[in-house]
């Protein structure tokens, strides 16, 4: 499924296709899925968990909001660049899928926003600061994937480290 999704984008994403690359048979797809959505959607669900899980090891890496922050942009921004066609499945494609994977996009960027919100601790910033920043980092991402394929990802890493070296230096809240 990533792979012809890569290829073709969702939309154009057919059954025949996704069980000839995967030298499978329509009866095997199906007892697996119901849909090639549950298909998409699956694939999601485990990169999200994967995700959730490398999210935690990244609070473990870091004392300060910022080396927290640092790591987990690092492992996901290096994410992107190893595996951009599952990035761009779960990134772009999945959300056009409907109503179902959009919401589990949302889901997975608000579960985001609290962690970093929990990262943010007492410092003196404005409630709405981690959802805008989880959402202007998943916009950066998309927009580079869409328009550059990718290759100025990893360049981000430093441009956010800075933002949050900006955000610890305004100390705690008052």
């Amino acid at each position: 499924m990533v792979e012809v999704v890569g290829q073709v984008g969702y939309a154009e994403t057919n059954v025949r296709a996704v069980i000839g690359r995967a030298g499978v048979s329509r009866k095997t797809f199906y007892e697996l899925y119901a849909t090639r959505d549950d298909c998409l959607l699956a694939i999601y669900d485990e990169t999200s968990q994967c995700l959730r899980g490398v999210v935690r090891n990244a609070q473990e890496r870091g004392v300060t909001a910022q080396e927290r922050l640092d790591a987990i942009c690092d492992i996901v921004l290096q994410w992107v660049d190893d595996e951009p066609e599952l990035a761009r499945v779960c990134l772009l494609e999945v959300p056009t899928s409907g109503v179902a994977g959009q919401r589990r996009l949302t889901t997975t960027l608000s579960w985001l926003s609290s962690v970093v919100a929990d990262w943010l601790g007492d410092l003196d910033v404005p409630e709405v600061l981690p959802e805008l920043l989880v959402g202007g980092v998943h916009q950066m991402i998309v927009h580079r994937l869409v328009n550059a394929g990718g290759e100025q990802i990893p360049a981000l890493a430093g441009d956010l480290s800075e933002v949050w070296t900006d955000l610890e230096r305004r100390g705690p809240r008052r």
